[in-house]
């Protein structure tokens, strides 16, 4: 009772020291003392229907928070308990976080929560009066000396803000927009986040006006310029309210906001300074208790008064100088973005602010697009983008990176991303429109995909070329070794016919030769036999690589394989003597292409025997998961580990010290691989040592009858 009197009093001193100062004490004095006599003798109201509202309070001075005597105190309590009063309720607070408070209204454990943002989504949970208690901006706050200027500045910094509130979501789009990195941290009240901030654990905070206002010196912080998002701050209730208590709220609000001596504009003058406690002094409630006391005593109050109201208007002063220099800061913030910026009235769409942005990109004079709508100026390319973009907001109350298209004053299409959202400035509602401009962009995206389709095409077409230059040449290549193939009749039987005329010549079959003779038939036949096993590997190479070579299966014993193959390069081993040793159990067999097999076995023991000059030469093998494996090892030269990726190469021949004596085709390791891999479906390998000698092993199925493309010799070469 004595709070709303006294707030009546406060007002009204303060109303009249401001508009020129009491006209003469008696005329100031009597008014006081009888409204001071009134307020002891006033009792509440006789109400029928008493109600308990329970209010959840958190710490977010002045505009809500618990004062030292334990108090729910601030802007929106005296709001509410002047309400109380007037309507007889009984209210009861339940303090708290404001993440606790914000729970407590969703589950219906508390009736009211002050100091609400309204959004679309939290009106799905919670109900809200139509006017708003306040409007505040928000703001960023640092240590002094941070060096921060703009939102730029904040990129890398960690941020400090109330939790699960709109403000920080708001930032958090805002610092989206830009494209910064930040680390949020969230806190459960204003006090924690100063604290964190004043102490180095976080770089920066943000925090709503009024409370930085009274709370940023005594922290030893400053404000920024970075504001935004000028929010109404209003009463929540549990969705439905199903107290009534919103029509209430609105009806008393309006009343309070019309009357400027009203408890509301006492209570906005009471918070909104840094450690101002306007109270009357406690003689003053004596002489009204006395009825009067004496002059002097009534003039020193008076002096006393007069002095308080000074301090109070000064203080005013303050404040308005932080407002006008906080306005100035968001003016330059607003002006200074890389984006065009637009704010218009929601009610008729007329463009109340632009940014020099704006007026750049446009090209219209600020005259010519303020008081005008963006169908006035013809903005749009489409009108169904701006369609999308107003039933966007009203149904989300926010737009984020929408692509639409723009037209200049020029006529000039410009390609955007608008984002915007629903604001209320000064109790009305607008937009705050975004625009960054993407042409540039567009036209780089749009070259770069043109010349990726064009990329695209010529990787086709060549790709289409070298398939086909590629199938053209695997035909050249097949016809050549199908010709090479057919050739083999005709190339083999003259040269048979040489070799054995040769031989019976040399027998002295046809005569006595002299030495010289001989020496000159001699040559001619090992050259003749030379080409006769050039040409057979050629023929099986071709064969092989033109699918016409198949593998005829057949059991037997690799030993007696192993045997044959030494019987026919003994005369070799017998010129060289060197020894053989043989590690080939007699009781292995296989069923596998034996004559291919034996080609390969020939072609190994030939190699170690043409480059060993003594030692020994091994042959051995093993037998694991059905695989066999066949090695031959020497003691001869060896190879260098670099050439060794060249010998299944067809032609190569590497440099020895023995080329001259040893002779080759450079085709013998060649066509071996090729009947490993192609006709006993195996595999081969090779390890050496320079000077150290060499092993060359091949892998192969014991049985190849199950494979695809295996014939069998005994039904006539059909595929089993």
């Amino acid at each position: 009772m004595k709070r709303r009197t006294f707030l009546f009093l406060t007002s009204g001193v303060y109303r009249t020291a401001i508009d020129g100062g009491a006209a003469s004490l008696g005329y100031f004095l009597a008014p006081v003392i009888i409204l001071l006599i009134f307020s002891f003798l006033e009792t509440p109201p006789a109400m029928a229907d008493v109600r308990t509202v329970t209010v959840g309070v958190y710490e977010n001075a002045p505009k809500v928070f618990t004062s030292e005597s334990g108090k729910p105190s601030g802007i929106f309590i005296d709001v509410i308990e002047y309400i109380a009063k007037s309507e007889g309720w009984n209210l009861r607070y339940v303090h708290g976080t404001w993440a606790e408070g914000l729970d407590r209204l969703a589950k219906g454990q508390i009736d009211l929560m002050p100091d609400v943002a309204y959004t679309a989504d939290r009106e799905k949970v919670y109900s809200f009066h139509k006017v708003p208690v306040l409007s505040v901006w928000s703001q960023v706050y640092a240590r002094k000396g941070s060096g921060i200027q703009s939102i730029l500045d904040l990129n890398g910094k960690r941020i400090a803000a109330l939790e699960k509130t709109i403000q920080l979501e708001t930032f958090t789009r805002l610092t989206n927009s830009f494209g910064l990195k930040i680390t949020l941290i969230p806190v459960p009240d204003y006090k924690t986040e100063f604290e964190m901030v004043a102490e180095g654990k976080a770089d920066a905070g943000v925090t709503n006006r009024f409370y930085g206002l009274m709370h940023a010196r005594k922290a030893g912080l400053e404000d920024t310029p970075v504001m935004f998002d000028p929010a109404p701050f209003f009463f929540a209730v549990p969705k439905g309210d199903p107290k009534h208590l919103l029509d209430t709220i609105d009806s008393r609000l309006s009343e309070l906001k019309r009357d400027p001596r009203s408890a509301y504009y006492a209570s906005l003058a009471r918070w909104t300074s840094e450690e101002v406690q306007f109270k009357l002094p406690a003689w003053m409630q004596i002489i009204g208790l006395v009825f009067g006391g004496t002059l002097l005593m009534s003039l020193a109050g008076s002096l006393v008064l007069r002095h308080q109201v000074n301090e109070r208007t000064r203080e005013l002063k303050q404040i308005n100088a932080e407002l006008r220099f906080g306005e100035e800061k968001f003016f330059k913030a607003f002006h200074a973005t890389p984006d065009a910026i637009v704010i218009s009235r929601a009610a008729d769409g007329l463009l109340l602010e632009v940014n020099e942005v704006f007026l750049a990109e446009s090209g219209y004079l600020r005259d010519e697009a303020l008081n005008h709508t963006t169908t006035d100026l013809n903005l749009w390319v489409e009108p169904g983008d701006r369609e999308r973009y107003s039933a966007t907001l009203r149904e989300h109350g926010k737009v984020r990176d929408m692509e639409a298209r723009f037209r200049t004053k020029s006529g000039k299409v410009l390609d955007g991303l608008v984002s915007g959202e629903s604001i209320l400035l000064d109790n009305e509602a607008c937009i705050l429109t975004i625009i960054r401009n993407v042409t540039e962009r567009k036209k780089t995206e749009a070259e770069l995909e043109k010349h990726r389709l064009h990329l695209e095409d010529m990787v086709e077409i060549r790709t289409s070329e070298l398939s086909a230059a590629n199938k053209k040449l695997k035909e050249l290549d097949t016809l050549k070794s199908m010709f090479i193939a057919s050739m083999s009749h005709e190339l083999r039987t003259p040269l048979n016919s040489i070799i054995g005329f040769t031989g019976m010549t040399l027998q002295g079959m046809s005569g006595e030769l002299n030495e010289e003779q001989k020496d000159n038939l001699t040559r001619a036949y090992f050259s003749a036999r030379h080409l006769l096993d050039l040409i057979t590997d050629v023929i099986d190479i071709s064969k092989i690589e033109a699918g016409r070579v198949e593998a005829y299966p057949e059991e037997f014993f690799l030993r007696e394989a192993v045997d044959d193959a030494i019987a026919t390069i003994g005369p070799q081993l017998k010129d060289k003597g060197l020894i053989f040793e043989i590690n080939v159990s007699r009781d292995m067999h296989l069923n596998t292409d034996r004559r291919r097999l034996l080609q390969c076995l020939i072609n190994f023991l030939s190699n170690a025997v043409k480059f060993t000059e003594s030692g020994k030469i091994t042959v051995a093998s093993r037998i694991a998961d059905e695989q066999v494996s066949l090695s031959v090892s020497d003691t001869g030269i060896g190879i260098d580990g670099k050439d060794i990726a060249r010998l299944f190469e067809p032609f190569e021949r590497l440099e020895t010290h023995l080329r001259v004596k040893a002779g080759g085709t450079g085709l013998g390791l060649y066509l071996t691989k090729k009947l490993v891999t192609d006709i006993l479906r195996g595999s081969i390998s090779v390890q050496s040592t320079e000077g150290q000698g060499s092993t060359f092993t091949i892998t192969i199925p014991r049985d190849i009858s199950d494979y695809p493309g295996v014939l069998d010799e005994k039904s006539g070469g059909d595929i089993l």
